[in-house]
């Protein structure tokens, strides 16, 4: 967008300050992303969040990405 031009409605969007909405967020992960988790970024930043692994339950459901043979 060239500079000399200012936004348009369709460009800006407003905003509810203080209450009144919610937002619901939708994502997706595969069984790699889920595994790249675990293996990598999970137990660091639990020591980094200064939570000790061993008082920790790790809990999954039964999704398709959590029992792949790959993630087990």
């Amino acid at each position: 967008k060239k500079k000399e031009k200012g936004l348009t409605s369709r460009e800006v969007k407003g905003t509810v300050k203080f209450g009144g909405g919610s937002l619901m967020v939708w994502g997706c992960i595969w069984w790699n992303g889920y595994v790249a988790i675990l293996e990598g970024g999970l137990l660091q930043s639990m020591e980094d969040s200064g939570i000790p692994a061993d008082e920790v339950i790790f809990q999954q459901d039964n999704d398709p990405k959590h029992a792949s043979r790959r993630a087990q």
